[in-house]
């Protein structure tokens, strides 16, 4: 197997990235970017990088998740300090995990590279020397206090909460690093190329960004809407049964469907075929038959389901157009259709001496003027660093385009960032906003198009509804700093305004089933030819092509139709119901592909289509159990809250606080934190009776039954800190009351209270960076402006047009 080749492709192409770092967020994170086509490079110990021995492996030792995170990339082996000093100097970004105590000397003698430090508490903080695993910092994140729901905690209220599969946290944490390297990417190709101004005088030096990214607030801000309701609301969201009365999760002949949002029209259709014969025979025929007798007709559709094979039950409630799909195992996903038609899975050659290959999933979205590469993991040490180019000249800072808009920048100061960048957002929802939502903390402006006819459904809001569109705290959390242009798009003239301000701006975007946007003479091929330097972005669930490309765009369904769903849950129990926070990781991903795409218009001038697939971003985040299908490796897809080879590895019963269960995540990951937890349990036999992994699994329920014993009488809090004072990674399973009072968090300024015009002083959720230049999230030094009004800058942004009475 030859190391990556030259990069020709791809929209990141003509940048270098440095990988310094063993966690998975980093070589996640720079598995995306080389993804894209930039130049990476990761810097291994002569002993190779840790992620080479990770489950699951091949029969020849090969580990299935290295080749995943470490496609395309290459490998020089160095000494981490001086010894990669000039592969640091030569890189444009440096993406690493580097205690601070180790990463600022560094950083301070690399003034034009950008850095990117991902750690699990982020480098401040009272929490920010903590010990670590995913488990423990799934729990700390608040998503897990809301695991499992629906069957598996019908089934199992008593157990613990469990975090979801495939250590997803890890690959969310990727995601947000990745949206903040392409930021800082950004920033410095508009910084001045030139030292000295213009007549010789000296020009101040701008260094290059530093960026700080903590897992646990990469995960917290995938769960912005379920801690607004209880910072707004005071409704804490916790773990509930189905919120479905009719559908939901079904159990098929072979496995399992998720059915939702079953209508009238859907039940008339499927009535109408001869497969709903069992539900007019059992007197269901009418809408007002079907209204009295909820509870019998969510036991017809359990019957019908248990009747047929899941394929064959979701195509038949997809076909009368019922959002419907498969909980999908990895032989589902590696035989898909739809996967096969948009080349997701891709093949990639394996250093295992026989020239062998592996199927590994692809990036998520496709680019219609940019070739995505296609290459290997690299053999250890197999690179000796970048490829020569002529000169590491600054990059020319972009050329402004004028514009008919307004020039009301979101942040005042320093023009950083995405300052100076214009987004058009046809999106609603969840998905779309919240990709707009990171782009307006960036600095961008986000004009949203919007109008009473149609609202945006987070107006009435998803996990509650509210009356008037101006009452959602939760519509004010995924669409701060945005401003709001009331279009009705149904009109003529309102259609021929928004071809006009799509031919000024940079970018429109919009989450619609396919078609949508073309259908209103607002596809993709029309507004290109308006503007041919514009990044239009698509997303859906299942992409704009193939044949499954007009599939219902749920979380719960591609949580489902991912393989997620079938990763989480309790090794003897049914799949998890996975819901909004999908959706956001969906956004995340697009964000990161329209910075992309813009980085490629700095370089080429084009703009270009990007098209993304939410399903198939879960299928990228959460791949464990694919990769081991295709290695050959049995695998438990679902573990609680257990691990493959780590014991201790789970969440145990502490003490109760103010009436509410406690719970504690402990993970323990070597040898030293084996003899820290041994210490504390006044076990001092078992460092050497239990002196490696395969004892301490054999003994897993002896150990676990200690571990109880001693956090019973413990609150979590106090059984977390004792724990970390020894050197053991442990910490209670946070809900989101814990959350909003946490001293961590309240350190890092997490929270801004803002001031809606109607809502009244609203607390709300900070961007999950902090950039050296342009605040916490790049808004001028930290700001945060509330969520629109429903068409109130609709005067301001139309003050250069003569039409403006298309806005009445």
């Amino acid at each position: 197997m030859r190391d990556a080749g030259p990069l020709t492709t791809g929209p990141l192409a003509g940048w270098r990235v440095l990988e310094v770092g063993e966690s998975v967020a980093v070589s996640f994170c720079t598995r995306l970017l080389a993804d894209l086509g930039a130049e990476v490079v990761m810097v291994e110990p002569p002993s190779g990088h840790v992620l080479r021995a990770a489950e699951p492996r091949t029969a020849a030792g090969v580990s299935a998740r290295f080749v995943y995170l470490s496609a395309g990339k290459r490998s020089v082996i160095r000494p981490v300090g001086e010894g990669i000093l000039e592969l640091a100097a030569a890189a444009d970004l440096l993406v690493t995990d580097l205690a601070p105590a180790r990463l600022d000397p560094l950083a301070a003698r690399i003034p034009d590279t950008a850095v990117v430090s991902v750690r699990p508490f982020g480098a401040t903080g009272p929490s920010s020397g903590h010990q670590a695993h995913h488990l423990t910092l799934f729990h700390a994140s608040g998503e897990g206090s809301t695991l499992p729901s629906g069957l598996g905690w019908q089934r199992f209220p008593d157990r613990a909460p469990i975090q979801l599969g495939s250590e997803l946290g890890y690959f969310d944490a990727g995601w947000n690093a990745a949206i903040a390297a392409l930021a800082a990417c950004w920033d410095a190709s508009r910084r001045p190329a030139a030292r000295t101004a213009a007549g010789g005088r000296a020009r101040e030096r701008v260094s290059a960004q530093r960026v700080d990214v903590s897992v646990q607030e990469s995960l917290l801000t995938l769960n912005r809407t379920r801690l607004n309701r209880f910072l707004n609301d005071g409704i804490l969201v916790g773990r509930e049964r189905s919120r479905y009365p009719v559908g939901g999760m079904q159990r098929c002949q072979d496995g399992w469907i998720q059915a939702v949002g079953l209508r009238d029209e859907h039940w008339d259709r499927l009535l109408a075929t001869p497969q709903g014969a069992e539900f007019r025979a059992a007197g269901f025929d009418t809408a007002q038959a079907r209204a009295a007798d909820v509870a019998g007709l969510q036991k017809a559709l359990t019957a019908w389901c248990e009747a047929r094979p899941k394929h064959e039950a979701a195509r038949l409630l997809a076909a009368v157009g019922a959002p419907a799909g498969i909980f999908a195992e990895p032989t589902d996903l590696l035989e898909d259709e739809q996967l096969a038609h948009r080349d997701f899975f891709r093949d990639v050659g394996v250093d295992d001496g026989d020239g062998g290959h592996l199927r590994i999933p692809g990036a998520p979205y496709r680019f219609s003027a940019s070739a995505l590469p296609v290459r290997p993991a690299p053999r250890l040490g197999s690179s000796t660093g970048f490829e020569p180019r002529e000169s590491r000249q600054p990059r020319q800072p972009r050329e402004s385009r004028g514009s008919h808009l307004p020039a009301q920048s979101n942040r005042p100061g320093e023009g950083r960032l995405l300052d100076g960048v214009r987004v058009l957002d046809f999106t609603w929802a969840a998905a779309g906003p919240y990709a707009t939502l990171l782009l307006g903390f960036l600095g961008a402006e986000i004009i949203k198009v919007e109008s009473t006819r149609r609202p945006d459904l987070a107006r009435y809001g998803f996990l509650a509804r509210y009356d008037t569109l101006e009452a959602s705290p939760i519509f004010n959390e995924l669409n701060l700093n945005k401003r709001s242009l009331r279009l009705d798009l149904t009109q003529p003239d309102a259609l021929a305004l928004a071809r006009r301000l799509a031919g000024e701006v940079d970018v429109v975007v919009d989450n619609f089933r396919p078609g949508v946007m073309a259908r209103l003479g607002l596809g993709a091929d029309v507004l290109l030819d308006l503007n041919p330097r514009l990044v239009v972005a698509s997303s859906s669930a299942n992409g704009s092509t193939g044949p499954l490309a007009t599939g219902a765009g749920l979380a719960s369904i591609f949580s489902a139709t991912g393989g997620l769903s079938v990763q989480s849950g309790y090794p003897d129990g049914p799949p998890t119901d996975v819901g909004d926070p999908v959706d956001y990781r969906s956004g995340a991903a697009l964000a990161v592909g329209i910075l992309a795409a813009l980085l490629d218009r700095d370089r080429t001038g084009r703009g270009q289509h990007l098209d993304l697939s939410s399903r198939e971003v879960v299928i990228a985040s959460a791949p464990d159990a694919v990769l081991a299908h295709v290695a050959g490796v049995p695998w438990r897809q679902r573990r609680g809250n257990g691990h493959h080879t780590m014991t201790p590895h789970g969440v145990h019963p502490c003490h109760p606080t103010a009436g509410e269960d406690g719970w504690l995540a402990l993970a323990v990951g070597d040898e030293a934190q084996w003899s820290a937890l041994c210490a504390v349990l006044g076990r001092d036999d078992w460092p050497t009776a239990l002196s490696t992994p395969a004892a301490r699994r054999a003994a897993a329920d002896e150990i676990d039954e200690a571990i109880r014993a001693w956090t019973h009488p413990r609150t979590a809090a106090e059984a977390a800190a004792s724990l970390q004072a020894a050197g053991v990674p442990a910490e209670p399973v946070m809900t989101f009351a814990d959350l909003a009072t946490d001293p961590h968090l309240a350190a890092r300024e997490a929270f801004v209270e803002v001031d809606h015009p109607v809502l009244g002083r609203q607390w709300v959720l900070r961007p999950p960076w902090h950039f050296s230049a342009g605040g916490r999230g790049g808004t001028g030094g930290g700001e945060v402006r509330p969520g629109p009004v429903l068409g109130a800058d609709t005067e301001t942004i139309l003050a250069r047009y003569t039409d403006r009475e298309v806005a009445q």
